[in-house]
């Protein structure tokens, strides 16, 4: 859409766009700019934000850089040029069993929840053609090189399974120290190496199992790391890419563990996600699925039932996850072998913080955050926000107050959306209720209340 001829500014043509046409929101046109630059190639347009959003409809910047007059047009927003920059299209080689091209990724917000959940079944081609809908957004033949080798076969080997696996491991340690948006990249070009290599048909049923698991994982991780971000639209489509990865390599845990997180999302985004969860806990129960995954998908499920208000369920489901961790060897996966006692504790509090049960809930979150390093601060500062929650509940409003200034400071600068919001809304509550007492006014007067933009 050609900037006309009026003498309306520019970046009050795309505010109008963007608010009275689309209905979205600066993150939402965030979301869809740089899902449209991943999907063509445009890696530079990956690292617009809402701050430069911002100033395009402000007027500071009057002329976006070129490579966002193109996404811009191509997504049929207004452009400060009348020049049009035809679309990028590129070749895209057949899928394995005669897949499809890939398609566009589903918007999250423009999807009901009830099509969530049954959008992920079906069979296995069905299911192959999910998750290997959307490659191609890095340039990896370089890298492609590196892992596969110079050989004179062309057959996929299952040392090359094995080596993704192991710099998975390593890489999922990043986790635990940096938010989503800066890990993102770098789980997201993993994921896309080994969707590269499926592709490439190459592999004998036993590897293409081992790499189907592989790729399941690292989708697993690049969803996890986009939606810590606030980057539903990236995150849906890794999780369910996932989900179907891991169903075809037969490991169901892995499939329980792709519908959990699917869950925390559609939690997130105020959506129904029983239903989901109830799947999972379907998939701990199966046969062969390890004790620390069951740990683990038990554990989630208590999350979503403690949010439904059935305290029953929930109490259910920590017992057996209670059970299951209890039984779990070294052999635990990686990707659940981060659940130990503390973790499983700490959900044990937040769902009876969820419940309305501060008795409950505070012993045994002051106990486990207690001993939870202050290194692992976006969740130490996630996980105190129920702390907050349950003191507030109890009447202890200025501990609740100091439990708050406490994480934002241990949280600092991590490039994640999620403690900050999650603080902010507890703090919120302390205000409508406590507004009087001097310690909430202070807290409420701070700025590291307010959500940081996170950068794409």
């Amino acid at each position: 859409m050609d900037q006309n001829s009026s003498d309306e500014p520019w970046g009050h043509q795309l505010r109008r766009w963007r608010d009275e046409v689309q209905r979205w929101s600066q993150q939402d046109l965030v979301d869809h700019v740089v899902r449209l630059a991943f999907t063509t190639n445009e890696e530079r347009g990956t690292k617009l934000d809402v701050r430069l959003v911002g100033r395009w409809e402000t007027g500071s910047v009057q002329r976006p850089q070129a490579v966002y007059r193109r996404l811009l047009d191509q997504l049929g927003a207004p452009v400060p040029s009348a020049r049009r920059v035809p679309a990028v299209t590129r070749p895209v080689a057949d899928m394995p069993g005669g897949c499809p091209a890939p398609a566009e990724p589903v918007s999250v917000a423009s999807t009901p929840s009830d099509r969530d959940s049954d959008a992920w079944d079906g069979d296995s081609s069905v299911l192959r053609r999910d998750f290997l809908r959307a490659s191609g957004s890095l340039a990896l033949s370089g890298l492609l090189g590196s892992v596969l080798g110079d050989t004179s076969s062309n057959a996929t080997t299952i040392d090359v399974a094995t080596d993704l696996s192991n710099r998975l491991t390593s890489l999922r340690r990043l986790d635990d120290t940096l938010g989503g948006a800066d890990t993102y990249r770098l789980y997201n070009a993993e994921a896309e190496l080994s969707a590269r290599i499926l592709q490439g048909g190459t592999a004998g049923e036993v590897v293409q199992r081992a790499l189907l698991a592989v790729h399941a994982e690292q989708s697993q991780q690049a969803g996890w790391a986009a939606f810590d971000a606030g980057w539903h639209d990236l995150a849906r489509e890794h999780f369910r890419r996932s989900h179907a990865a891991a169903l075809e390599s037969g490991d169901p845990g892995l499939a329980g563990n792709a519908l959990a997180f699917h869950a925390y999302q559609l939690i997130a985004l105020g959506k129904p996600a029983r239903t989901i969860s109830e799947k999972s806990v379907q998939a701990a129960g199966q046969d062969g699925v390890d004790p620390g995954v069951r740990a683990l998908l038990y554990s989630r499920a208590a999350w979503t039932f403690a949010l439904d208000g059935d305290a029953d369920t929930t109490a259910r489901c920590l017992g057996l996850a209670e059970e299951a961790h209890a039984v779990a060897e070294a052999r635990t996966p990686d990707y659940a072998a981060w659940i130990d006692a503390d973790e499983l504790a700490i959900m044990t509090g937040r769902c009876w913080s969820e419940l309305r049960r501060p008795l409950r809930a505070v012993p045994v979150l002051e106990s486990a955050l207690g001993r939870y390093s202050d290194a692992h601060a976006r969740d130490k500062a996630l996980y105190s926000s129920w702390l907050a929650q349950s003191y507030a509940d109890a009447g202890e409003v200025e501990q609740a107050a100091e439990t708050i200034t406490a994480s934002l400071r241990v949280m600092g600068n991590v490039a994640s959306v999620r403690p900050r919001q999650r603080l902010a809304e507890v703090a919120a509550r302390l205000g409508q209720h406590h507004g009087d007492v001097p310690a909430v006014r202070e807290l409420l007067r701070g700025d590291a209340l307010h959500p940081l933009d996170v950068r794409h």
